[in-house]
């Protein structure tokens, strides 16, 4: 399993130079796969860090997507902050877990030498002549439709945090939901931010460079507050 530790950031700054010396810093590699109700898109960059882009035509609820995580995370040591589980917005499909197991394992095995394009609020993903997939503005996954664009270099950076929402006294037995906020970075030219439900982009998050991507990772939205913004401007500043 990957570790993060304070002891591999102080040594970034060595790798980084090491592998731009080698010409591979930049390059990253890239599957896509589909099964049932499920497409999936796997980067990966110089290092070996993956964001796993996802798309399902059933809801996403907390409880399938810890059932999710944890699976990928035994059999492919796939982080949490960097899977976006992302529901269409449209279909109502039965829940079907194993579609997504399937179809990001078969991306990851599937990883190929790729070019990464960001243009037009669109990130397209080639393997020379064949378009893997594009990740659009409001974070739907596409398996066609890869443009033109800037080059997309550098490393992948992803962070996730459960946040509970103000609330008042609890009854007994009542339980206070957490939602989640996620952010991918990819490089220093694109930023993809994942929120739950029919979430609306936060006030004063600047959309420049940014995916934002809502009905993701729990079909419910988080109620607008404090916290919640907090945690938005947290995890953004965390992959900078």
């Amino acid at each position: 399993m990957r570790k993060r530790s304070s002891k591999r950031l102080a040594g970034c700054f060595v790798i980084e130079l090491v592998l731009a010396g080698t010409g591979f810093a930049a390059g990253y590699r890239a599957g896509a796969a589909a099964s049932g109700s499920a497409r999936a898109l796997v980067l990966e960059d110089a290092r070996g860090n993956r964001a796993v882009f996802t798309q399902t035509e059933f809801r996403i609820t907390q409880a399938l997507a810890d059932f999710v995580a944890a699976r990928l995370l035994v059999s492919l040591d796939l982080q949490r902050p960097g899977l976006l589980l992302h529901w269409s917005g449209i279909g109502a499909r039965p829940e079907q877990p194993e579609d997504l197991v399937t179809a990001i394992t078969a991306a990851v095995n599937a990883l190929e030498p790729a070019e990464v394009r960001y243009g037009h609020r669109v990130l397209s993903v080639a393997a020379g002549e064949r378009c893997l997939g594009t990740l659009n503005p409001d974070g739907a996954l596409a398996s066609a439709g890869c443009a033109d664009g800037a080059a997309v270099t550098g490393a992948i950076r992803s962070a996730f945090q459960m946040v509970e929402p103000a609330h008042g006294l609890q009854k007994r037995g009542e339980t206070v939901r957490s939602f989640p906020v996620q952010a991918i970075a990819l490089g220093k030219q694109v930023t993809i931010l994942a929120l739950s439900g029919d979430a609306a982009l936060p006030e004063g998050v600047n959309p420049r460079g940014l995916i934002f991507a809502p009905f993701s990772n729990e079909a419910a939205a988080a109620p607008q507050d404090a916290r919640v913004r907090a945690a938005v401007l947290r995890v953004l500043a965390r992959v900078k």
